[in-house]
């Protein structure tokens, strides 16, 4: 099916013969509405990865955001798409699913350690890629992120000059980004990774939003930094961050070198990153939802500006009333509603494949049900389902204490999961 063959196009203004009258002062008014409708919750879209009231601050906005139409690039064997109607949020009772990757291209403010001049780094790379499913009735967000060591295939990819890449089996994940962007266009990089996570899932993606480093800070930046545990100290070269353990406000440059630190943390492998990842990217939605961008326009204005500055999308998502439809009707989110979790896996050697478990997960998310998540937004691990109790018969209470040691009978009781302290600024 072509894409979004059943998505409306961009939501149509109403004429000026078409309002009703209006004196100056109501006019200016309605004009701040729209703006604060078109901008005002556009946050989101810069935490899934992750102002000033004036037509000429949403141009310089909305001018921000690089937006590629990857239509033609997708190629017809895709999951079908839901048709939906079109409201301020154009999808309203539909599930949305992005795919939010973050870029390593060293250029520009994005080559941070200088390995793009010095031709250490070419080409496009990306070392983050996570499914953000949202809810059709808007009560949750998650997020499963595929580790780049993933084995899949990759399909053929259609590039823009036309030609198209062969199929490649059992090769890592993050590959298929960077067969992708072989003409060096991100649009055609994202496009050749979605194709990948549909046969891997069979999950539709409806859009892609790609952040690249010099983004990324931006974001923390605009949020004047963000504050995080670190359960160790951190001191890693290949990141260029040394931070102490604690709790810890990382500025955007700290925070990115957090997010990419691996071989000097943990057991440095990606797997443990990912973990880490999804702590900043919890950390950094609390920050933006703990804000009330939309009564204070100077600060919103700053946040938007910042958040969309390195911004690449497709069509749908990349345009602010989109955002601002889709926030909107996420407006009432809280951070215990945000759930993060790791596509299940088995090790195949030094890379890993999914495991049966990520089978369940991926149905979950076509059927819109929730996912068996290992964190919040709240920082904390989520709250254990309630079991149902009878009154048939009396409890009684466990004659031993079941056992933690896997030598003893060989049992072994799940210890709860840990709680990560959560830190203010």
């Amino acid at each position: 099916m072509p894409r979004h063959a059943n998505a409306p196009g961009p939501r149509a203004s109403l004429t000026r013969a078409e309002e009703p009258p209006a004196s100056p002062r109501h006019a200016r008014a309605l004009d701040r509405h729209r703006l604060l409708r078109r901008t005002g919750v556009g946050a989101l879209a810069a935490v899934l990865f992750l102002g000033s009231g004036a037509t000429f601050a949403y141009q310089e906005i909305q001018g921000n955001i690089g937006r590629h139409d990857i239509e033609d690039l997708l190629g017809d064997d895709r999951p079908s798409a839901v048709a939906s109607p079109e409201p301020i949020d154009s999808k309203a009772g539909q599930p949305i699913n992005l795919l939010v990757m973050g870029s390593d291209v060293r250029e520009g403010a994005s080559d941070v350690d200088g390995a793009g001049a010095a031709g250490e780094v070419k080409g496009m790379r990306s070392d983050t890629a996570m499914i953000a499913h949202v809810s059709a009735d808007r009560s949750r967000v998650e997020v499963v992120s595929i580790p780049r060591d993933t084995l899949v295939d990759v399909p053929s990819c259609r590039l823009p000059d036309g030609t198209e890449t062969p199929e490649q089996s059992d090769v890592m994940f993050n590959s298929a980004f960077q067969t992708g962007g072989e003409t060096g266009d991100v649009g055609a990089a994202a496009a050749c990774t979605i194709r990948t996570v549909e046969d891997l899932t069979g999950i539709y993606i409806d859009d892609f939003v790609v952040v690249d480093f010099a983004g990324f800070k931006n974001v923390v930046e605009a949020l004047d930094g963000v504050p995080l545990y670190i359960p160790e100290p951190i001191d890693d070269p290949y990141a260029q961050v040394q931070v102490a353990a604690g709790c810890q406000v990382l500025d955007g440059t700290e925070a990115l070198g957090v997010a990419r630190a691996r071989k000097t943390v943990g057991d440095g492998s990606d797997i443990s990153r990912i973990g880490r990842q999804q702590e900043l990217v919890a950390a950094i939605a609390r920050e933006a939802l703990s804000k009330n961008l939309l009564t204070d326009l100077p600060a919103l204005y700053q946040f938007l500006d910042a958040a969309t500055s390195t911004l690449t999308t497709g069509p749908y998502i990349g345009g602010l009333p989109t955002m601002a439809g889709l926030a909107n009707s996420l407006r009432g989110l809280e951070p215990g509603a945000i759930s993060f979790a790791t596509m299940p896996f088995e090790w195949a050697g030094p890379r890993v494949v999914p495991s049966a478990d990520a089978e369940q997960m991926w149905e979950n998310i076509k059927a819109d049900r929730p996912i068996d998540a290992t964190l919040t937004g709240t920082g904390e691990a989520p709250a254990p389902e309630p079991t149902e109790t009878t009154t048939d018969e009396p409890t009684t209470p466990p004659t031993e204490t079941p056992s933690e040691d896997p030598t003893d009978d060989g049992v072994v009781t799940a210890a709860p999961e840990p709680t990560i302290p959560v830190c203010t600024k």
